[in-house]
Protein backbone atom coordinates (compact mmCIF):
# COMPACT_ATOMS: atom_id res chain seq x y z
CA UNK A 1 0.00 0.00 0.00
CA UNK A 2 1.06 3.55 -0.66
CA UNK A 3 1.12 6.27 1.97
CA UNK A 4 0.22 9.89 1.46
CA UNK A 5 2.81 12.60 2.02
CA UNK A 6 1.56 16.15 2.59
CA UNK A 7 3.46 19.44 2.24
CA UNK A 8 3.63 21.06 5.67
CA UNK A 9 2.47 24.39 4.23
CA UNK A 10 -0.90 22.89 3.36
CA UNK A 11 -1.39 21.96 7.00
CA UNK A 12 -0.32 25.21 8.60
CA UNK A 13 -1.89 27.92 6.47
CA UNK A 14 -5.38 26.51 5.94
CA UNK A 15 -7.98 28.64 7.77
CA UNK A 16 -10.04 26.97 10.45
CA UNK A 17 -13.21 27.63 8.44
CA UNK A 18 -12.09 24.98 5.97
CA UNK A 19 -12.24 22.23 8.58
CA UNK A 20 -14.77 19.55 7.75
CA UNK A 21 -17.47 19.14 10.38
CA UNK A 22 -17.63 15.38 10.97
CA UNK A 23 -21.07 15.37 12.53
CA UNK A 24 -21.77 11.66 12.15
CA UNK A 25 -24.50 12.26 9.54
CA UNK A 26 -24.74 10.40 6.29
CA UNK A 27 -23.46 13.24 4.14
CA UNK A 28 -21.44 11.30 1.60
CA UNK A 29 -21.01 14.35 -0.63
CA UNK A 30 -19.31 16.29 2.17
CA UNK A 31 -16.90 13.43 2.78
CA UNK A 32 -16.24 12.98 -0.95
CA UNK A 33 -15.49 16.69 -1.36
CA UNK A 34 -13.19 16.77 1.65
CA UNK A 35 -11.23 13.77 0.37
CA UNK A 36 -10.24 15.80 -2.71
CA UNK A 37 -8.51 18.36 -0.49
CA UNK A 38 -4.83 17.82 0.20
CA UNK A 39 -5.47 17.59 3.94
CA UNK A 40 -8.98 16.16 4.02
CA UNK A 41 -10.37 19.49 5.22
CA UNK A 42 -8.57 19.25 8.58
CA UNK A 43 -6.59 21.94 10.39
CA UNK A 44 -3.86 22.06 13.03
CA UNK A 45 -6.04 24.01 15.48
CA UNK A 46 -6.87 22.78 18.95
CA UNK A 47 -10.34 21.34 19.57
CA UNK A 48 -12.73 20.95 22.49
CA UNK A 49 -12.22 17.66 24.36
CA UNK A 50 -13.58 14.75 22.31
CA UNK A 51 -13.85 17.27 19.45
CA UNK A 52 -16.97 18.61 21.20
CA UNK A 53 -18.71 15.57 19.69
CA UNK A 54 -19.61 13.63 22.82
CA UNK A 55 -22.90 12.52 21.24
CA UNK A 56 -21.05 10.99 18.27
CA UNK A 57 -18.65 9.11 20.53
CA UNK A 58 -21.55 7.92 22.67
CA UNK A 59 -23.44 6.71 19.59
CA UNK A 60 -20.33 4.85 18.43
CA UNK A 61 -20.40 2.75 21.62
CA UNK A 62 -16.61 2.36 21.65
CA UNK A 63 -15.65 -0.25 24.23
CA UNK A 64 -14.61 1.07 27.64
CA UNK A 65 -11.34 0.10 29.26
CA UNK A 66 -10.11 -0.13 32.84
CA UNK A 67 -6.68 -0.29 34.40
CA UNK A 68 -5.92 -3.75 35.73
CA UNK A 69 -4.22 -4.44 39.01
CA UNK A 70 -2.20 -7.52 38.14
CA UNK A 71 -0.75 -8.95 41.36
CA UNK A 72 1.91 -10.88 39.50
CA UNK A 73 3.38 -7.59 38.24
CA UNK A 74 4.84 -6.91 41.70
CA UNK A 75 6.38 -10.35 42.15
CA UNK A 76 10.20 -10.56 42.30
CA UNK A 77 10.21 -12.97 39.36
CA UNK A 78 8.19 -10.61 37.16
CA UNK A 79 10.35 -7.62 38.16
CA UNK A 80 13.54 -9.51 37.33
CA UNK A 81 12.11 -10.71 34.01
CA UNK A 82 10.90 -7.20 33.19
CA UNK A 83 14.40 -5.77 33.67
CA UNK A 84 15.98 -8.58 31.68
CA UNK A 85 13.60 -8.09 28.76
CA UNK A 86 13.55 -4.28 28.67
CA UNK A 87 14.55 -4.32 25.00
CA UNK A 88 12.61 -7.46 24.02
CA UNK A 89 9.02 -8.60 24.05
CA UNK A 90 6.02 -6.44 23.20
CA UNK A 91 3.44 -3.91 24.29
CA UNK A 92 0.29 -5.51 22.91
CA UNK A 93 -3.46 -5.16 22.55
CA UNK A 94 -5.54 -8.30 21.89
CA UNK A 95 -9.29 -8.10 21.22
CA UNK A 96 -11.82 -10.80 20.44
CA UNK A 97 -15.50 -10.80 19.54
CA UNK A 98 -17.86 -9.79 16.73
CA UNK A 99 -15.81 -7.78 14.21
CA UNK A 100 -17.25 -5.67 12.73
CA UNK A 101 -19.71 -5.20 15.56
CA UNK A 102 -23.31 -6.21 15.03
CA UNK A 103 -25.87 -4.62 17.34
CA UNK A 104 -28.50 -7.08 16.09
CA UNK A 105 -26.41 -10.20 16.71
CA UNK A 106 -28.29 -12.94 18.52
CA UNK A 107 -25.42 -15.41 18.88
CA UNK A 108 -23.10 -15.01 21.84
CA UNK A 109 -19.69 -16.63 22.09
CA UNK A 110 -17.99 -17.78 25.25
CA UNK A 111 -14.27 -16.95 24.94
CA UNK A 112 -13.39 -18.02 28.46
CA UNK A 113 -9.93 -19.55 28.45
CA UNK A 114 -6.33 -18.42 28.58
CA UNK A 115 -3.52 -16.67 26.74
CA UNK A 116 -0.07 -18.22 27.16
CA UNK A 117 3.35 -17.25 25.83
CA UNK A 118 5.84 -19.86 24.71
CA UNK A 119 8.56 -18.26 26.84
CA UNK A 120 8.78 -15.26 29.13
CA UNK A 121 5.74 -13.78 30.81
CA UNK A 122 2.57 -11.69 30.55
CA UNK A 123 1.47 -8.69 32.59
CA UNK A 124 -2.08 -7.34 32.25
CA UNK A 125 -2.20 -3.54 31.99
CA UNK A 126 -5.84 -2.86 31.01
CA UNK A 127 -9.02 -4.80 30.41
CA UNK A 128 -11.19 -3.75 27.46
CA UNK A 129 -15.00 -3.96 27.70
CA UNK A 130 -14.97 -6.43 30.59
CA UNK A 131 -18.46 -6.44 32.12
CA UNK A 132 -18.95 -7.45 35.72
CA UNK A 133 -21.74 -9.90 34.89
CA UNK A 134 -19.89 -12.02 32.32
CA UNK A 135 -16.20 -11.08 32.24
CA UNK A 136 -13.32 -11.17 34.67
CA UNK A 137 -9.66 -11.99 35.03
CA UNK A 138 -9.04 -15.22 36.91
CA UNK A 139 -6.38 -15.52 39.64
CA UNK A 140 -2.85 -15.60 38.25
CA UNK A 141 -1.08 -18.87 38.90
CA UNK A 142 1.72 -18.62 36.34
CA UNK A 143 3.64 -15.69 34.89
CA UNK A 144 3.37 -17.06 31.37
CA UNK A 145 -0.44 -17.46 31.40
CA UNK A 146 -3.44 -15.13 31.77
CA UNK A 147 -6.79 -16.85 32.32
CA UNK A 148 -10.14 -15.09 32.04
CA UNK A 149 -13.88 -15.40 31.67
CA UNK A 150 -15.31 -13.55 28.67
CA UNK A 151 -18.56 -13.66 26.70
CA UNK A 152 -19.20 -11.43 23.68
CA UNK A 153 -22.19 -10.93 21.41
CA UNK A 154 -22.40 -7.64 19.44
CA UNK A 155 -19.00 -6.18 20.39
CA UNK A 156 -15.54 -7.20 21.63
CA UNK A 157 -13.59 -7.80 24.81
CA UNK A 158 -9.83 -7.53 25.10
CA UNK A 159 -6.64 -6.95 27.06
CA UNK A 160 -3.69 -4.59 26.93
CA UNK A 161 -0.61 -6.63 27.83
CA UNK A 162 3.12 -6.41 28.33
CA UNK A 163 4.83 -9.46 26.87
CA UNK A 164 8.17 -10.22 28.55
CA UNK A 165 10.89 -12.12 26.72
CA UNK A 166 14.12 -12.15 28.76
CA UNK A 167 15.77 -14.96 26.79
CA UNK A 168 15.27 -13.49 23.32
CA UNK A 169 18.37 -13.76 21.11
CA UNK A 170 18.95 -13.22 17.38
CA UNK A 171 18.92 -16.99 16.88
CA UNK A 172 16.03 -17.82 19.22
CA UNK A 173 12.82 -19.24 17.80
CA UNK A 174 9.90 -16.86 17.47
CA UNK A 175 7.93 -16.23 20.65
CA UNK A 176 4.29 -17.34 20.32
CA UNK A 177 1.07 -16.43 22.08
CA UNK A 178 -1.56 -19.17 22.27
CA UNK A 179 -5.24 -18.79 23.08
CA UNK A 180 -6.87 -21.95 24.44
CA UNK A 181 -10.58 -22.13 25.28
CA UNK A 182 -11.53 -23.31 28.74
CA UNK A 183 -12.69 -26.67 27.40
CA UNK A 184 -9.53 -27.08 25.32
CA UNK A 185 -11.51 -27.42 22.11
CA UNK A 186 -10.29 -24.21 20.45
CA UNK A 187 -6.64 -23.25 20.09
CA UNK A 188 -5.22 -20.29 18.17
CA UNK A 189 -1.46 -19.75 18.09
CA UNK A 190 0.07 -16.45 16.96
CA UNK A 191 3.68 -16.12 15.81
CA UNK A 192 4.58 -12.81 17.47
CA UNK A 193 7.39 -12.14 15.01
CA UNK A 194 4.64 -11.39 12.47
CA UNK A 195 3.53 -8.38 14.53
CA UNK A 196 6.37 -6.32 13.06
CA UNK A 197 4.49 -6.26 9.76
CA UNK A 198 1.18 -5.28 11.33
CA UNK A 199 -1.85 -6.76 13.08
CA UNK A 200 -2.53 -10.48 13.27
CA UNK A 201 -6.17 -11.33 12.46
CA UNK A 202 -7.65 -14.74 13.26
CA UNK A 203 -11.04 -15.59 11.76
CA UNK A 204 -12.96 -17.54 14.39
CA UNK A 205 -16.04 -18.04 12.19
CA UNK A 206 -19.59 -16.62 12.20
CA UNK A 207 -18.27 -13.06 12.21
CA UNK A 208 -16.10 -13.56 15.31
CA UNK A 209 -12.39 -12.68 15.19
CA UNK A 210 -9.35 -12.33 17.40
CA UNK A 211 -6.92 -9.51 16.59
CA UNK A 212 -3.52 -8.69 18.06
CA UNK A 213 -1.39 -5.62 17.42
CA UNK A 214 1.82 -4.60 19.16
CA UNK A 215 4.92 -2.50 19.48
CA UNK A 216 8.30 -4.08 20.16
CA UNK A 217 9.56 -3.16 23.60
CA UNK A 218 12.64 -0.99 23.55
CA UNK A 219 14.90 0.37 26.26
CA UNK A 220 14.67 4.01 25.12
CA UNK A 221 11.37 5.77 25.70
CA UNK A 222 9.40 7.18 22.77
CA UNK A 223 5.90 8.48 22.10
CA UNK A 224 3.63 5.69 20.91
CA UNK A 225 0.55 3.66 21.62
CA UNK A 226 -2.67 2.32 20.10
CA UNK A 227 -5.90 3.54 18.51
CA UNK A 228 -9.22 1.71 18.33
CA UNK A 229 -12.78 2.62 17.49
CA UNK A 230 -15.40 2.59 14.74
CA UNK A 231 -14.91 2.52 10.96
CA UNK A 232 -18.32 3.62 9.66
CA UNK A 233 -18.97 3.18 5.95
CA UNK A 234 -21.56 5.65 4.62
CA UNK A 235 -21.29 3.85 1.28
CA UNK A 236 -18.93 1.08 0.23
CA UNK A 237 -15.36 2.15 1.10
CA UNK A 238 -16.32 5.75 1.97
CA UNK A 239 -17.13 7.10 5.39
CA UNK A 240 -15.90 8.27 8.75
CA UNK A 241 -13.88 6.82 11.61
CA UNK A 242 -13.52 7.88 15.22
CA UNK A 243 -11.86 6.32 18.18
CA UNK A 244 -9.89 6.50 21.39
CA UNK A 245 -6.12 6.83 21.58
CA UNK A 246 -4.08 5.12 24.30
CA UNK A 247 -0.46 4.97 25.30
CA UNK A 248 1.49 1.73 24.94
CA UNK A 249 0.06 0.40 28.22
CA UNK A 250 -3.56 0.99 27.20
CA UNK A 251 -4.11 4.21 29.19
CA UNK A 252 -6.30 6.69 27.29
CA UNK A 253 -4.43 9.79 26.16
CA UNK A 254 -6.73 11.28 23.51
CA UNK A 255 -9.12 10.85 20.60
CA UNK A 256 -9.02 10.60 16.83
CA UNK A 257 -11.57 11.07 14.08
CA UNK A 258 -11.48 11.46 10.34
CA UNK A 259 -12.67 10.31 6.93
CA UNK A 260 -11.79 7.65 4.38
CA UNK A 261 -12.74 6.95 0.80
CA UNK A 262 -11.76 6.90 -2.84
CA UNK A 263 -10.77 10.07 -4.65
CA UNK A 264 -11.78 10.78 -8.21
CA UNK A 265 -8.31 9.72 -9.33
CA UNK A 266 -8.85 6.28 -7.80
CA UNK A 267 -6.66 6.61 -4.69
CA UNK A 268 -8.15 5.24 -1.49
CA UNK A 269 -7.10 7.72 1.20
CA UNK A 270 -7.69 8.44 4.87
CA UNK A 271 -7.32 11.66 6.84
CA UNK A 272 -7.66 11.93 10.61
CA UNK A 273 -7.02 14.40 13.40
CA UNK A 274 -5.41 13.32 16.68
CA UNK A 275 -5.99 15.37 19.85
CA UNK A 276 -5.13 14.78 23.50
CA UNK A 277 -7.73 14.45 26.24
CA UNK A 278 -7.92 18.22 26.68
CA UNK A 279 -8.32 18.81 22.94
CA UNK A 280 -4.78 19.97 22.18
CA UNK A 281 -3.68 19.21 18.62
CA UNK A 282 -1.36 16.21 18.38
CA UNK A 283 -1.27 15.67 14.64
CA UNK A 284 -2.84 14.94 11.28
CA UNK A 285 -2.94 11.35 10.04
CA UNK A 286 -2.73 11.17 6.24
CA UNK A 287 -2.44 7.93 4.33
CA UNK A 288 -4.08 5.15 2.38
CA UNK A 289 -6.19 2.07 3.04
CA UNK A 290 -6.78 -1.18 1.17
CA UNK A 291 -7.46 -4.86 1.80
CA UNK A 292 -8.33 -4.42 5.46
CA UNK A 293 -5.29 -2.36 6.49
CA UNK A 294 -4.48 1.35 6.65
CA UNK A 295 -1.14 3.14 6.76
CA UNK A 296 -0.64 6.82 7.49
CA UNK A 297 1.94 9.44 8.28
CA UNK A 298 1.63 11.34 11.56
CA UNK A 299 2.24 15.02 10.81
CA UNK A 300 2.50 17.76 13.44
CA UNK A 301 2.83 21.52 13.09
CA UNK A 302 6.60 20.95 12.82
CA UNK A 303 6.33 18.46 9.96
CA UNK A 304 6.46 14.69 9.65
CA UNK A 305 6.58 13.15 13.10
CA UNK A 306 5.79 9.44 12.88
CA UNK A 307 3.42 6.81 11.53
CA UNK A 308 0.17 4.96 12.16
CA UNK A 309 -0.83 1.51 10.94
CA UNK A 310 -3.66 -0.89 11.65
CA UNK A 311 -6.58 -3.05 10.56
CA UNK A 312 -10.09 -1.88 9.69
CA UNK A 313 -13.46 -3.58 9.22
CA UNK A 314 -16.27 -1.57 7.62
CA UNK A 315 -19.65 -1.31 9.33
CA UNK A 316 -22.87 0.16 7.99
CA UNK A 317 -23.90 1.93 11.22
CA UNK A 318 -22.09 4.33 13.54
CA UNK A 319 -21.54 1.59 16.14
CA UNK A 320 -20.72 -1.28 13.78
CA UNK A 321 -17.35 -0.85 12.07
CA UNK A 322 -14.07 -1.46 13.85
CA UNK A 323 -10.42 -0.44 13.60
CA UNK A 324 -7.42 -1.29 15.72
CA UNK A 325 -4.02 0.26 15.09
CA UNK A 326 -0.75 1.49 16.49
CA UNK A 327 0.92 4.89 16.32
CA UNK A 328 4.50 5.93 17.03
CA UNK A 329 6.87 8.83 16.62
CA UNK A 330 9.88 8.46 14.35
CA UNK A 331 12.28 7.69 17.23
CA UNK A 332 10.41 4.46 17.98
CA UNK A 333 11.21 1.04 16.61
CA UNK A 334 11.30 0.60 12.84
CA UNK A 335 8.35 -1.77 12.71
CA UNK A 336 6.06 1.23 12.22
CA UNK A 337 7.91 2.65 9.21
CA UNK A 338 5.51 3.46 6.33
CA UNK A 339 6.00 2.71 2.65
CA UNK A 340 7.98 5.39 0.82
CA UNK A 341 5.75 5.79 -2.24
CA UNK A 342 3.00 8.39 -2.38
CA UNK A 343 -0.24 8.58 -4.35
CA UNK A 344 -0.77 11.24 -7.03
CA UNK A 345 -1.82 14.74 -5.99
CA UNK A 346 -5.56 15.44 -5.80
CA UNK A 347 -7.25 15.79 -9.17
CA UNK A 348 -4.50 14.14 -11.23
Amino acid sequence: MRTLSLPLALLTVLPAAACLDHDGGNDTQAVSSALEQANGGLTTSDEPPEFGAEADFSAAAIENDNAASDPIDTSPTAAMMDRASAAAGFRMVVVWGKIPADRDATEARDWSGSLKVSRGGLIVRHTIAFEERTDKLLPRVSLDTVSFQSVTRPFVDGLALTVLDPTATPTASAQTLTYTSADGGTVYTMDLSQLAAGPIVIDAGNGFKMIAIAHHRQAAECDRGFMRGRWHALTAHLGRFLGVVTDENGERVGHVRGIFGQRRNGDSVIFGKFIDREGHFRGILAGTFADGQYRARWITRDGEHGTAHGAYFEGATADAGHFLGRWADSTCSADTAPPTTTPPAPGT
